[in-house]
């Protein structure tokens, strides 16, 4: 009995949904992200051999070689809370979309009342703002500089205890390193006096703990 043969084809494969989800994905990442604008200073701050990594969450102090004071938290939720708590306590009304706006504002060097009429700039419009320093050298009352260090102690010990509590109830791991840390990250050409200046401001929001943030040269050579 002779042999069938069965006819052949070649394999073929749709790729129709695989490019469907491709432009799917790249239509989340679109409506999701945001640019991260562009930062009012930049500073080259002194080197050190050390190689500690910066923490995931910081309440950062940037001073300049003027001696200006630029502030800026990473987690968008407690800023936006300490944001309210210091307008609060200076006396500055803010509207919902005013606080919206600072939690993707990057670093700041303004006085809070002036915030709320920068936060309504077109980023490129931003970059031509002066910006003078947040407050911090006073004489007989508490600096706006201090009330940010201080509402973001209060504020960053309330969201590591409710992050906690709530990954217990859920069951899951909670990572005790992700808290948010202050550091302090100095132009290497600003005054000492400056510098110590804004480390009492930390010491006065009895922040016991904080970091510098230095550049890294290469360690020397022991030959």
């Amino acid at each position: 009995m002779p042999k069938v043969k069965m006819p052949r084809s070649n394999p073929s494969l749709d790729m129709t949904p695989m490019v469907d989800l491709a432009f799917l994905l790249v239509t989340f990442f679109m409506l999701t992200s945001s640019f991260r604008t562009q930062e009012p200073v930049v500073v080259d701050p002194p080197t050190s051999t050390t190689k500690i990594e910066i923490p995931k969450q910081v309440f950062m102090i940037t001073v300049d070689q003027q001696g200006r004071a630029y502030i800026d938290l990473t987690n968008p939720a407690v800023k936006a809370k300490v944001f309210e708590k210091v307008a609060n306590q200076v006396g500055v009304k803010l509207e919902a979309e005013s606080v919206k706006k600072f939690t993707g504002a990057g670093s700041i060097g303004l006085k809070i009342s002036s915030i709320p009429e920068y936060l309504e700039l077109e980023a490129s419009e931003r970059t031509n703002v002066k910006q003078t320093g947040v407050p911090y050298d006073t004489t007989g009352k508490k600096s706006e500089l201090y009330w940010w260090a201080y509402y973001t102690r209060l504020e960053a010990h309330n969201d590591f205890k409710a992050r906690e509590e709530e990954a217990k109830q859920r069951k899951l791991p909670f990572d005790k390193s992700n808290y948010i840390q202050f550091v302090v990250k100095a132009e290497a050409d600003a005054k000492y006096d400056i510098v110590k200046h804004v480390i009492q401001v930390f010491r006065d929001a009895k922040v016991k703990q904080f970091q510098m943030i230095t550049g890294l040269e290469a360690e020397p050579s022991l030959k």
